[in-house]
C-alpha cells in the first residue's frame, strides 16, 4: 500500500506533537526520582484515570480484540472483560491500602509488609523478574508485536524495520521524561484513540454494507455476548466454550498478577494526590476500559469478517481494513495513532520496569547512598534496557493473543498470595517466594497432568485450576513451615495501612484503637461497581448488535445509574440513609 502525501503529513505532524509533548516534561521529570516514577505524587484523579485508559489502548489491543472476535465471536473478549471484576475490587478495597502504604512501586511493598533477609531477597528478585523479564515480555509480546503486524499490513515494512523504528520513537521521549511524559502523552492519546477507533469503525462498516448488513451476514453465535450455554464439545466439557468462559469469568479474575491492582495501575495510584483520588482513578479506568473502549474495535472485527472472510492471521485483519477502506488523511491519522499507541504501550512498561530495577534493585542493594542525579541517570539507562528487552521479545513472538494469555497463565499462581498478603496476617515473605518459585514449574507440568487425567489438550479451565492449586499448595505449605513475620513489624503495618480486620485478629488486638474502616460497605460498592460496568457493557453491546432495544436500554441505564452513584459516593460520601459511614473520610 502506498501512502498519499496527506497521509504522510498527518503522520509526521502527529508524531512531532506526541514526542514534543513528552519531551516538554523532561525538565520536570529531572527534579527527582519521585517525579520520574510517580509524577511528584501530584496527579489529579482524572489525569491518572485517563492515563490508565489510554495505556490500555496500546497498539496490540485492537488486534487482540479482532483475533478473539474472528476466532470465537464477540464473547471471546471475556478473556479480558472478566478482569473487570478484580479491577473494581482493587478500586474499592486495595487502592486505599496501596496508597496508605506509601510505597513508590509495587515491589517496595515486600519490605513494607515483611521484614528480615527473606523480605530483602524477595524484593530484589521481584525487582529483576517483574522489572526486566515481565516488563520486557509484556511490552514486546503486546505493543511491539501488534505494531509490527500493523506496519507490515499497511506500510509494507518488514518485521525488523517495524520493530526497530518504532522502538526508537518510544525511547526518544520516555527515557527523558519519565512518568510525566507518559501521562501527558496518554491524555493526548486518549482523545486521538477514540477518534481513530470511531473513524475506522465508521468506514469499515460503510465498506461492508452497513451495520445491519454485517449483522445479517454473520451467524448469531458470532455476535453473541455470551458463549453457548451447552457444555457439549467433540472432546468433552473441558474444551467447550462454557468451560473456556468459566476459566476467565470464574477463575482468572482473582488469579493473576494484578488481582490486587498491581503493575502500572499501582504506579498511577501512587502518583495521585490523596487517597480519595487514588480510588477515583481506577474507577474511571474500569468504566472506560471494560464497558466502553472495545466496541469500535468489535465493529471493525465484525466488518472484517464480511470484507475478508478468509484471513490466515485473524489479528492482521484490522490492518487490512485500515489499508484498504480508509480514505487518505484518515488513514494517515489512524496509522499515526497506532504508532503513538505503540509508543504509549512501550513507554508505560519501560517506566514501570525501570522503577523496579532502580528503586527496588540498584538503589536498594547496590547504591543506597546514590544522589538524585545518579539515580535519574540509572533510571534512564534502565528504561533503555527494558525497551531493548521488549525488542528482543518481539522478534520471538508472533501472536498478540498467545502473548496475552501466556502472561495470564504465568501469573495465575501468584494471584492468591497477592490477595492473601493484604487479608491475612500469617502470610510471610516465604509465602510469596514459594508462590513465585512454583509458578513456572506449575505451568510446565499442567499439560502432563492433563494427559494423566485424560483431559483434552488445550483446556484453559483445567490449566488454570492446576496452576492455581499446585502453587497454592506450595505457598501454604511454606507459610505454615516457616515462622510468621516479626510481631512488632506487623502491628506497625496494620496501624499504618489499616487492612480489613477479618484475617488480622491477633494483630488488630495488639494494635489497640485503630480507625475502623467500613469494609463491608466497600464490598457492597464492589458488587455495585461490577454490576454497573457489566450492565453498561451488555446494554451498549446489545444496542449495537441488535439484541433487543428495550432490554439493552434498561441495562445501560441501570449500569450508568450505579456508576454515577458510586462516583458521587467517592466525591461526597453516600446519600442520607444509604450507609452509616462514608467510604473515605
Amino acid at each position: 500500500m502506498s501512502l498519499s502525501g496527506l497521509d504522510l503529513a498527518v503522520m509526521g505532524a502527529y508524531a512531532l506533537v506526541l514526542v514534543g509533548l513528552g519531551l516538554w516534561f523532561a525538565r520536570r521529570a529531572s527534579r527527582s526520582t519521585a517525579d520520574y516514577f510517580a509524577s511528584g505524587r501530584s496527579l489529579p484523579w482524572w489525569v491518572a484515570g485517563t492515563s490508565m485508559i489510554a495505556a490500555s489502548f496500546a497498539s496490540d489491543t485492537p488486534l487482540l480484540v479482532t483475533g478473539y472476535v474472528r476466532a470465537k465471536g464477540v464473547w471471546g473478549n471475556w478473556a479480558w472483560w472478566a478482569l473487570g471484576t478484580s479491577t473494581v475490587l482493587s478500586t474499592f478495597l486495595f487502592s486505599r491500602l496501596w496508597h496508605r502504604s506509601g510505597v513508590l512501586t509495587e515491589t517496595e511493598l515486600s519490605e513494607a509488609r515483611y521484614t528480615g533477609p527473606n523480605a530483602a531477597v524477595l524484593r530484589g528478585f521481584k525487582a529483576v523478574f517483574w522489572g526486566l523479564v515481565y516488563a520486557s515480555y509484556a511490552a514486546g509480546a503486546g505493543a511491539v508485536t501488534g505494531l509490527s503486524k500493523m506496519t507490515e499490513a499497511t506500510l509494507g515494512w518488514n518485521r525488523t524495520e517495524a520493530i526497530l523504528v518504532c522502538a526508537a520513537l518510544a525511547a526518544a521521549y520516555v527515557v527523558a521524561s519519565g512518568l510525566w511524559g507518559v501521562v501527558a502523552t496518554d491524555v493526548f492519546q486518549f482523545a486521538a484513540a477514540i477518534a481513530g477507533a470511531l473513524a475506522t469503525a465508521f468506514y469499515a462498516l460503510k465498506a461492508a454494507g452497513g451495520l445491519d448488513h454485517v449483522l445479517a451476514s454473520l451467524p448469531a453465535a458470532q455476535t453473541a455476548l455470551l458463549p453457548p450455554l451447552s457444555t457439549d464439545s467433540p472432546t468433552g466439557f473441558w474444551t467447550s466454550p462454557m468451560a473456556w468462559f468459566l476459566a476467565f469469568a470464574g477463575v482468572q479474575w482473582w488469579a493473576w498478577k494484578n488481582s490486587d491492582g498491581g503493575g502500572v495501575l499501582v504506579q498511577r495510584m501512587a502518583a495521585c494526590r490523596n487517597e480519595r483520588k487514588a480510588v477515583g482513578a481506577p474507577l474511571s479506568y474500569a468504566v472506560g476500559h471494560y464497558a466502553l473502549r472495545a466496541w469500535p474495535w468489535v465493529m471493525v472485527a465484525l466488518a472484517s469478517l464480511v470484507l475478508f472472510p478468509v484471513c490466515p492471521d485473524p489479528e492482521a485483519a484490522y490492518g487490512k481494513v485500515v489499508a484498504t477502506v480508509l480514505p487518505a488523511g484518515v488513514r494517515g491519522f489512524v496509522l499515526a495513532w497506532f504508532l503513538a499507541e505503540f509508543m504509549t504501550g512501550v513507554a508505560q512498561f519501560a517506566n514501570y520496569g525501570a522503577s523496579l530495577l532502580v528503586h527496588d534493585g540498584w538503589r536498594r542493594f547496590l547504591r543506597p547512598q546514590a544522589t538524585e542525579k545518579e539515580t535519574l541517570r540509572a533510571s534512564r539507562l534502565a528504561s533503555l534496557l527494558v525497551i531493548a528487552g521488549a525488542v528482543g521479545t518481539a522478534f520471538c513472538t508472533d501472536s498478540v493473543t498467545q502473548g496475552f494469555e501466556m502472561i495470564l497463565k504465568l501469573t495465575a499462581g501468584v494471584g492468591t498470595v497477592y490477595l492473601a498478603r493484604w487479608l491475612w496476617w500469617r502470610v510471610n515473605a516465604m509465602s510469596e517466594i514459594a508462590a513465585l518459585a512454583a509458578a513456572i514449574p506449575s505451568v510446565l507440568l499442567a499439560p502432563w497432568a492433563a494427559r494423566q487425567l485424560h483431559v483434552p489438550e488445550g483446556s484453559a479451565l483445567f490449566g488454570l485450576l492446576f496452576v492455581i492449586g499446585s502453587s497454592a499448595c506450595v505457598w501454604l505449605l511454606a507459610t505454615f513451615l516457616t515462622p510468621p513475620e516479626d510481631r512488632a513489624h506487623l502491628v506497625a503495618f496494620y496501624r499504618k495501612v489499616r487492612p480489613p480486620r477479618w484475617g488480622w485478629g491477633p494483630i488488630a488486638a495488639e494494635a489497640g484503637e485503630v480507625t475502623r474502616e467500613p469494609w463491608g460497605q466497600a464490598l457492597v460498592f464492589w458488587a455495585m461497581g461490577t454490576a454497573g460496568i457489566y450492565l453498561a457493557l451488555f446494554g451498549l453491546g446489545g444496542l449495537l448488535l441488535g439484541k433487543g432495544v428495550f432490554g439493552s436500554l434498561w441495562a445501560l441505564g441501570l449500569g450508568a445509574g450505579l456508576i454515577l452513584y458510586l462516583v458521587r459516593s467517592i466525591r461526597q460520601g453516600p446519600g442520607p440513609g444509604a450507609f452509616r459511614k462514608p467510604l473515605i473520610p
